[in-house]
């Protein structure tokens, strides 16, 4: 019996380190930041200002960061268009081994404006169009909307497109399509603060600029970007947030992880509707859209 077992164990011995060997190759090793290969190009040919600017990380295993100052990307290959000249600083870094490398950030200049870049009718509705700016509200009265916020499932988008979900024609883009929208009497004072919201405005004077001001936070006043991605209906504002209030007896807002991407659900000369996703909502309800509903001031 003693021997049967000795003989048992010497088989399992190079199961044993077989496993651990497996493991050991398992465990990804961060790369240094020598070993990171990636370029940021300018396509002279597709603007003779250097407006296209192609990033590239060619380092396989690795995930993509970048930040473009009027945006930010995680794809390997991506490309970026600068409306306005000026000269941009394109950081990188990715995540190798379970950590970010960052590398040393480049800086493209671009010597000439390309205004095709900002022509479209979802530009102008937003900002007013090239030279303008234009500001925004809640709609905390209902002149519009029900009020100034509504929920929906996660899988809504661009109301005008997509597939059809409950008596809508348009607007689901997979399983998750619903929609909730509560007037005053229910928003107010549980799902909102009543009161002064402030403004934002989003501009196109030589740069996407973005602002807002915010009484209900403070009376904070931020600057920043923004990047209107016409073909995903996606907004990104970078160095600041929409006028925004969730539940305010929890901070509801916390429940929101990302308030720099909003997915635009409709948008046109007097209205706008950003939703983004309540990923870890502050009374554990589940996953849901909110959209924040505008008015032109």
């Amino acid at each position: 019996m003693k021997l049967y077992i000795k003989i048992f164990a010497m088989l399992m011995l190079p199961l044993l380190f077989s496993a651990c060997k497996k493991n050991e190759h398992s465990l990804d090793r961060t790369l240094d930041k020598s070993e990171i290969q990636y370029t940021v190009t300018q396509d002279l040919q597709a603007d003779a200002g250097g407006n296209t600017v192609i990033l590239k990380n060619a380092t396989p295993g690795t995930i993509s960061m970048w930040d473009y100052g009027t945006g930010t990307s995680r794809r390997m290959i991506d490309t970026v268009k600068f409306a306005f000249k000026g000269d941009y600083v394109i950081k990188f870094s990715v995540l190798s081994g379970g950590l970010e490398v960052k590398m040393d950030s480049v800086v493209v200049k671009v010597t000439q404006d390309n205004l095709n870049y900002v022509d479209d009718p979802l530009w102008i509705a937003l900002t007013g169009g090239v030279g303008k700016e234009k500001e925004w509200v809640l709609d905390t009265e209902g002149v519009y909307f029900a009020g100034p916020f509504a929920f929906y499932g996660v899988n809504i988008g661009w109301l005008k497109d997509g597939g059809p979900w409950g008596s809508n024609t348009t607007g689901c883009y997979g399983a998750d399509c619903w929609n909730w929208g509560p007037g005053l009497a229910d928003i107010y004072p549980n799902m909102m603060a009543k009161g002064d919201y402030g403004v934002m405005t989003f501009g196109l004077k030589g740069t996407a600029s973005f602002k807002a001001v915010k009484p209900m936070e403070n009376g904070i006043i931020q600057n920043g970007t923004f990047f209107l991605n016409v073909n995903s209906k996606m907004l990104t504002i970078n160095s600041g947030s929409i006028l925004r209030g969730y539940k305010p007896a929890k901070n509801g807002i916390t429940g929101i992880s990302n308030w720099t991407n909003y997915k635009i659900l409709s948008l046109d000369e007097n209205t706008l509707q950003l939703g983004v996703i309540r990923d870890k909502d502050v009374d554990g309800e589940g996953q849901a859209m909110l959209s924040f509903n505008f008015i032109a001031k």
